[in-house]
């Protein structure tokens, strides 16, 4: 029984799709952008980038810049679009300003609340508590 349980989980593990790929209806615009995962160390990495820190000694506090959080994750997981391409560029000055200037706040949180569950962070805590 160990064999084949060992065996199911093997096969489930080689043919998953390493970076799960997702199309996301955008109502506003009438079009699907399309995201995939990200993985643990560049997540970390945007974390990063937006901690910052107030106060000091025992009263210093991080906080992450929730809005620079999500638009640096959208810009690392869309496909489609391309938020490097030269006419957004050129019209904006950098990823993280277009995804701001276009896209609305409830966007932007939704996109990458989405790009974050198909990475493997659900906010399902009956998922986690099981």
């Amino acid at each position: 029984m160990i064999d084949t349980r060992q065996s199911s989980v093997l096969q489930a593990l080689l043919s998953v799709e390493s970076k799960p790929k997702k199309d996301v209806r955008m109502k506003r615009l009438g079009v699907d952008f399309q995201i995939q995962a990200l993985d643990g160390k560049t997540i970390h990495r945007i974390q990063e980038q937006c901690t910052h820190y107030t106060g000091k000694g025992p009263k210093r506090e991080k906080l992450l810049d929730e809005e620079q959080f999500g638009a640096l994750v959208i810009q690392k997981a869309c496909l489609i679009p391309d938020w490097s391409s030269k006419e957004l560029i050129d019209k904006h000055g950098t990823p993280t300003e277009a995804i701001l200037g276009l896209l609305l706040a409830g966007e932007i949180a939704r996109l990458s609340a989405e790009i974050l569950e198909i990475s493997g962070f659900d906010s399902d805590e009956d998922e986690i508590k099981n």
